[in-house]
């Protein structure tokens, strides 16, 4: 069986600290800010822009990283087919004991 991992496990993973940061920044902002289950790519964007002046191109890398990561899935929107849809990938809850079992 394969070990369930949350996102600072994930996001501990990469190497640059300042990547891992904007990686952690952009992950918090969707799952904080947007309450929907599926974000629009230029919703995060424009929000990111505002509130942290990046440009739009690191944010659409960042969001990128976090899909190679597996931290979000990338869907294109069935309206146009041409939108970038962004979803939080869903991580089980572990048990404690279960947990600890696993550890052990």
């Amino acid at each position: 069986m394969t070990r369930i991992k949350g996102l600072w496990a994930i996001l501990f993973e990469v190497e640059d600290a300042d990547v891992r940061e904007d990686l952690a920044l952009v992950a918090t902002a969707i799952q904080v800010h947007f309450v929907n289950r599926m974000t629009r790519e230029r919703a995060v964007i424009e929000f990111m822009a505002i509130r942290f002046r990046w440009p739009a191109s690191r944010t659409r890398k960042r969001l990128q990283g976090l899909v190679d990561l597996g931290v979000l899935r990338c869907t294109r929107d069935l309206a146009d087919n041409w939108t970038k849809v962004y979803e939080v990938v869903d991580r089980p809850h572990v048990p404690a004991a279960f947990a600890l079992e696993m550890a052990g």
